[in-house]
């Protein structure tokens, strides 16, 4: 059996510990993954413990090791794709993390660094870009197609054919309609229902969702 894969994640949020917590699941089915730690930027986590994992260092830090791969576990999209172009140079892997309880297709194609939560369910043909984090019970149709970092929250639902721009966020509960694109960097707010395409850089809440 290989030895387990060292790894780091970076975000000791929220988000993060939710990560930890897929991570000691993975390792109770097979023992994948050697969890080293957390990284940080906010100084007031320096040499804390968080769920009883060290927060190592910051980003800085991070882009000084080697032979590591790493799970970018910061709820934001956009937040995430600052700190994948700080890792750009370095030789760090991004590690790819999905719950036991997801069941992907053949035909699902799955970016580095994508997080697929517990309960998660893309269907078939579905394209799913890097550092994607789909939450618990997302569904994802048909033919959908998620760029690199797009957050779906917990319960959203993307029907077939829908198309996310990079950094889209869609709230919890949220529903986007078939063969919706939404534009990159905008929000969908919790609990909303998107009928129609939706443009880059804007929050759309309501039923039908538009832009505030």
């Amino acid at each position: 059996m290989p030895d387990p894969t060292p790894l780091l994640l970076v975000g000791a949020g929220g988000f993060g510990r939710e990560v930890a917590a897929l991570v000691e699941t993975l390792n109770q089915q097979a023992l994948t993954w050697n969890l080293r730690g957390f990284v940080d930027d906010d100084p007031a986590l320096r040499d804390a413990t968080v769920m009883e994992i060290p927060v190592r260092g910051d980003v800085d830090w991070l882009t000084r090791q080697t032979d590591l791969s790493v799970s970018l576990t910061i709820g934001d999209g956009s937040a995430r794709r600052a700190v994948a172009d700080r890792l750009t140079a370095t030789d760090l892997q991004p590690a790819t993390l999905v719950h036991p309880t997801v069941s992907v297709h053949r035909t699902v194609r799955l970016g580095p660094g994508t997080i697929l939560c517990q309960g998660a369910a893309p269907t078939v043909d579905v394209q799913i870009g890097p550092h994607a984090v789909l939450d618990q019970h997302c569904t994802v149709g048909h033919d959908a197609v998620l760029d690199a970092f797009v957050s779906l929250r917990p319960g959203a639902r993307i029907s077939g054919s829908a198309h996310l721009e990079q950094a889209v966020t869609v709230g919890a509960g949220a529903v986007v309609l078939p063969d919706v694109i939404i534009g990159a960097g905008t929000t969908v707010g919790a609990g909303a229902v998107v009928t129609e395409d939706l443009p880059p850089d804007c929050t759309a809440v309501g039923r039908p969702a538009r832009p505030q």
